[in-house]
């Protein structure tokens, strides 16, 4: 894909975008409706020169138009693959044309507000390409839904129709229907901070998160696993996952801790995935794997990560039946796992929460340390130790 220009020989020549479809064996060739002086024009890097003076910010527009082009091919193709959709030039085209022509840049259809979120996302490089697919999975579960939606049509009614839409036709499990709906609402905001006008009743509906099962370590058990003998390969598994129970992080974070981040003889880290700002104490266990590790942690994926830890659990015995219970749509689904095989990089966090209650550590440090802000939030990682209840009815009559 490249840009060229149509009358390089004279002096205003039209841009025209040109891309080839494997699957037509074509030319896909796009006017893009921009005129530019061939003398301001890069025949190497085929964009606008970078220059100074008063030229520049003309050029730097033109240059940025060009790149939502790109972009915007790329989120047509990338939709077109999802739907299991061949790139055509008619596809391609119908795509530009619905996002930049004049007409649609006033438009009230939420599709098509989704559209420039995304490419904004896209532009300003704050989101990974990871959340970028999802808001456009996102986008492919609005237009099953409705694709006539207008911004006006966003409120609370919209809110609870959606939800229940998204729990029927997709059989969510609640936790995927949680981040479908936290996406929605920061596209929401960003609709908000765009100045259009949304009823703001849609916030007083939050997704009721049905009670699910989830392991957390026990204190021998987390004893066992730092004693544990491993291979080298597995070593650094184990080490990750322990320094995740003494700091309490998420596995974005607690992977990736740096001695930067030690300030007033604390860790002091935002959160990748919600920016919200962290005091972690550097408690003995916690410091000595750090300086095992000089700091430098091993970097590795969640996916394999989660693989291994389950092998290391397997190997350090934690293998008692557990009873699992997710929601799946409208239906409860329970099954009987070992213990082990539920265990993975989330564990670590929720195991911290859990035995620092278990210790009568008062929330507000917990949610301090972990970066919750919500006490509803911290509420979902605690575990009920069945043992730590007997003798309490004794006491009460």
């Amino acid at each position: 894909m490249y840009f060229y220009l149509d009358t390089p020989n004279k002096k205003s020549s039209a841009i025209k975008l040109r891309y080839y479809v494997k699957s037509e064996g074509k030319r896909f060739v796009y006017s893009v409706g921009i005129s530019i002086n061939p003398d301001n024009w890069s025949k190497e890097s085929r964009m606008p020169k970078l220059k100074s003076g008063g030229a520049a910010f003309e050029l730097k527009q033109i240059s940025n138009r060009l790149n939502r082009y790109v972009d915007e091919i790329h989120i047509c193709i990338k939709n077109l693959e999802i739907d299991k959709l061949s790139v055509t030039r008619s596809r391609l085209k119908a795509h530009l044309d619905s996002v930049f022509k004049e007409t649609n840049f006033k438009t009230d259809n939420l599709i098509e507000k989704l559209n420039e979120f995304i490419v904004e996302l896209q532009k300003i490089g704050k989101s990974k390409k990871t959340s970028i697919d999802k808001y456009i999975y996102l986008k492919r579960k609005l237009i099953k839904y409705n694709a006539n939606l207008k911004t006006s049509d966003i409120n609370k009614d919209f809110m609870v129709d959606f939800i229940s839409f998204l729990r029927s036709y997709y059989q969510l499990t609640d936790i995927t229907l949680n981040r479908n709906i936290g996406f929605l609402k920061t596209f929401i905001k960003w609709l908000i901070d765009s100045g259009v006008n949304i009823d703001n009743s849609y916030k007083k509906i939050i997704v009721s998160s049905r009670d699910a099962d989830h392991v957390s370590l026990s204190a021998v058990q987390v004893q066992l696993l730092s004693t544990l003998k491993l291979n080298d390969t597995l070593n650094k598994y184990r080490d990750l996952f322990l320094i995740g129970v003494y700091s309490g992080q998420r596995f974005s974070d607690y992977t990736v801790f740096k001695k930067s981040d030690v300030m007033n003889g604390r860790i002091e880290k935002r959160a990748e995935k919600t920016d919200y700002k962290s005091y972690i104490p550097i408690a003995k266990k916690l410091k000595e794997l750090l300086n095992k590790w000089n700091w430098e942690l091993p970097k590795v994926s969640n996916q394999k990560f989660n693989k291994n830890i389950k092998e290391i659990c397997k190997i350090a015995g934690f293998d008692d039946d557990v009873t699992t219970t997710k929601f799946l749509g409208n239906q409860k689904i329970e099954q009987i796992k070992p213990f082990y095989s539920c265990v993975s990089s989330h564990t670590a966090r929720r195991t911290f929460i859990t035995l620092s209650a278990d210790k009568n550590v008062p929330d507000h440090v917990i949610m301090a340390i972990c970066g919750i802000r919500l006490a509803a939030t911290l509420k979902t990682y605690k575990k009920i130790n069945p043992d730590s209840l007997e003798g309490w009815v004794d006491g009460v009559f």
